[in-house]
């Protein structure tokens, strides 16, 4: 009986054995998103003096703040050099049109030259990447 006993283990173990090909599920490539060299924040001076910021997060959304003082947030996407805003809009409100911005390099100073879609020309500063 002890003899069976051990030939059952010995073929319970064989059936278990290591050597058995095994399909293994294909390893999934999964895309990392680029964040986009604009992200951060940048600042300036409007006319009248007071002081604006605009932070641009990695996420794809915006901020921009006058005077201490949120005035408008939505999402933002660069593409080719293009960086869009669509902001966003309370119920019952109509949509704003998205506004594009053709971006220069940012500079290692942080100043990156902008021009609107009517060709106007403009100097902020990256301060916070």
């Amino acid at each position: 009986m002890k003899k069976l006993i051990a030939i059952a283990g010995i073929m319970t173990l064989a059936a278990c054995g290591g050597d058995a090909d095994v399909d293994e599920a294909p390893v999934e490539e999964v895309a990392v998103a680029e964040v986009s060299p604009y992200a951060g924040t940048y600042t300036g001076t409007m006319d009248d003096g007071s002081v604006w910021s605009s932070v641009l997060n990695e996420d794809g959304t915006y901020a921009d703040t006058e005077a201490g003082e949120v005035t408008e947030t939505g999402l933002w996407a660069d593409s080719d050099g293009q960086v869009c805003f669509t902001p966003d809009v309370a119920e019952g409100e109509e949509p704003e049109a998205t506004s594009c911005y053709s971006m220069g390099e940012v500079a290692e100073d942080g100043s990156v030259v902008i021009t609107n879609a009517e060709g106007e020309e403009s100097t902020i500063q990256k301060v916070v990447s």
